[in-house]
């Protein structure tokens, strides 16, 4: 190390323990800044990592119709559509079902999944607890998991259910999820209710039989091929479909569960970028005002490195180093944070959105951005002062600095009728 750097070493060292204080605060703000950043960024980025996977494991359907009721065979002329690269008819109903003590029963949904036991072409179903029910067993199914859990129901429990009028036994097998339901939510409901509204994931026959639907189906879902037009698909959907009684066939954007699942990663990125930004203007603005106070106490000080040879260049180095250590300090402290909180914010979407698997993940890139960051924020709020010592002559600078320009811009007769602390104080302002 040369001469030149151990001195200017040291005296950054000192000013550190002078300024300790407001180095300490303006750490904090940092800080605060980069663990706000981290925390939303990392939960944001958990989301869409979790959700991409899901959907991509289990097949998510990309477009979904309703309607009441058509012969297996439309599914063929749908599937015939320019762009439709998969289809899969269902069963599907709502249900009640009723609980001891409870005057209002919770709603229920019943799908269908295929009678030989395996899983559904799209829209598949993670199985979380117990086993998938036994092929020729019309009175065992699969429960949402989340619904299970907030009801206390667990596998080889039984479950009443009203279906088609009519009150039924059924056997719980296994608790299961799927990316159809991620929000799962009743139907013209505002808000989810774990233990309001369930899923039942039942065989095909035995639900069709229960509703009068053998042969047919009042429910379908479809995957398009690459680069097809979703929009031509849905009207070309809706044109077959609307003789039987058809809803109108929406895309995956509209989907309920999807909607309410992007609406919040949108607004989750929303905050990622923009909390962060008022933190980091603050610390900007206060390092601008430490570094200029700074500067104004040690103008004997830069006169004297000036004069011994130092260039501007390396002494306004020193400071831009200076204005680092103090935002390395926020950053590091803002990262641990940042990580810690955003476990615990992850934690808090799991309650309401359901995944096989959604853990806080910390991309290194997303802690590098942040330090990438708040290092730039914290350059842009010191430059102004750093460009005063860099044109600072050395001559100029031993001499005390010159008062500011104070006067006060208003009519003589205003000034006169003023006293002179009043003055003073605007003349301040």
């Amino acid at each position: 190390m040369t001469p030149l750097l151990s001195v200017l070493d040291r005296k950054l060292l000192r000013n550190l323990g002078t300024l300790r204080g407001q180095v300490i605060t303006i750490a904090l703000v940092v800080g605060a800044g980069i663990a706000t950043y981290v925390t939303l960024q990392g939960t944001w980025d958990s989301l869409i990592y979790s959700r991409d996977a899901y959907y991509e494991r289990y097949r998510f359907a990309e477009v979904f119709a309703r309607l009441k009721r058509a012969p297996d065979a439309v599914a063929d002329r749908v599937g015939a559509v320019d762009g439709v690269a998969e289809v899969d008819t269902r069963v599907t109903e709502i249900v009640n079902l009723p609980f001891p003590d409870e005057p209002e029963p919770a709603a229920g949904q019943i799908l269908s999944i295929p009678s030989d036991g395996s899983q559904p072409a799209m829209n598949q179903v993670a199985l979380q607890s117990g086993r998938w029910p036994a092929p020729g067993r019309s009175d065992e199914i699969l429960l949402l998991d989340n619904f299970a859990k907030a009801r206390s129901i667990s596998p080889g429990d039984e479950l009443t259910v009203i279906v088609n009028g009519t009150r039924r036994d059924l056997s719980v097998t296994g608790t299961a999820l799927s990316p159809e339901f991620v929000f799962a939510m009743e139907p013209g409901n505002a808000m989810p209710e774990p233990d309001g509204f369930a899923v039942i994931w039942m065989f095909e026959e035995a639900v069709a039989a229960a509703f009068q639907m053998e042969g047919a189906f009042n429910g379908l879902v479809l995957r398009l091929q690459p680069g097809a037009s979703e929009a031509a698909v849905i009207d070309a959907v809706d044109r077959i479909l609307e003789p039987y009684g058809g809803f109108g066939a929406v895309g995956r954007d509209l989907q309920e569960s999807n909607y309410f699942l992007s609406e919040e990663i949108g607004q989750l990125e929303q905050l990622a970028t923009m909390v962060p930004l008022i933190f980091l203007g603050v610390a900007a603005f206060l390092l601008n005002v430490v570094l200029s106070r700074l500067i104004h106490l040690q103008r004997s000080q830069i006169a004297a490195l000036k004069a011994l040879g130092y260039a501007d260049l390396q002494i306004g180095m020193h400071f831009l180093k200076l204005v680092s250590v103090v935002v390395v300090i926020g950053a590091v402290l803002g990262i641990v944070t940042g990580w810690y909180l955003g476990r615990g914010l992850t934690d808090i979407y799991t309650q309401y959105f359901h995944f096989p698997v959604l853990r806080y993940r910390l991309d290194w890139r997303v802690a590098m951005l942040g330090i990438v960051i708040s290092l730039a924020a914290a350059v842009i709020g010191s430059a102004i002062a750093v460009r005063q010592v860099v044109r600072l002559p050395p001559a100029e600078a031993m001499r005390p600095p010159a008062p500011d320009a104070m006067r006060l811009d208003l009519p003589a007769g205003v000034v006169g009728a003023l006293d002179s602390p009043t003055r003073i104080i605007l003349r301040s302002v």
